[in-house]
């Protein structure tokens, strides 16, 4: 009885040994042994692969700003609410293509200059949300705030996600402006 036991535990772990030996198959090459493609598989197949290429970019894109300003208000002191409006009235300005009231929120023309890669008319803006508000930073009265949202640029029909820092602060007369938006 012994010696059938014996046996049976041995063949059965050379069963199992050879089963496991051998060359592995990557999971692709067992999908494309499981899939083998019947002639009507193989053309929808080719079918569906055009249709997918074939399908236009998004076209209900819609620009919008969607952010609800006053929800974020108690995350920032009193005195550093003027910075959301500043930043409201930039994300207007790029959703609705209003150049000068994007080129008003800049501390300097330079600044406007130097940020107009933002700006262009190829460019359809839709802000979401507000990823992060900053305000305990060194310089004091600037607040950092990014923005996430989508953009889509009609030249090449393509949307990409953004994420936009803002870096606002007062300047010398103390009033609430944009120093950079990176």
């Amino acid at each position: 009885m012994l010696k059938k036991i014996a046996m049976t535990v041995m063949l059965t772990s050379l069963i199992f040994l050879t089963s496991c030996g051998g060359d592995p198959i990557s999971k692709e090459e067992s999908n494309i042994a499981a899939t083998t493609p019947t002639p009507n598989s193989a053309n929808n197949t080719e079918k569906k692969q055009n249709t997918e290429t074939k399908q236009p970019k998004e076209t209900s894109f819609k620009a919008e700003l969607t952010i609800n300003m006053k929800s974020y208000q108690d995350q920032l002191a009193e005195s550093d609410l003027p910075a959301l409006e500043v930043l409201e009235k930039n994300l207007t300005a790029l959703v609705e293509h209003d150049h000068s009231l994007f080129e008003s929120g800049f501390v300097n023309e330079k600044l406007v200059e130097a940020m107009e890669p933002y700006y262009g008319e190829q460019y359809h803006y839709k802000f979401t949300g507000i990823e992060s508000i900053d305000d305990n930073l060194p310089n004091e009265q600037q607040v950092n705030v990014t923005v996430i949202g989508q953009r889509l640029d009609t030249t090449s029909d393509t949307i990409e996600d953004v994420k936009m820092l803002y870096a606002i602060r007062k300047n010398d007369i103390g009033e609430w402006v944009i120093y950079t938006i990176d």
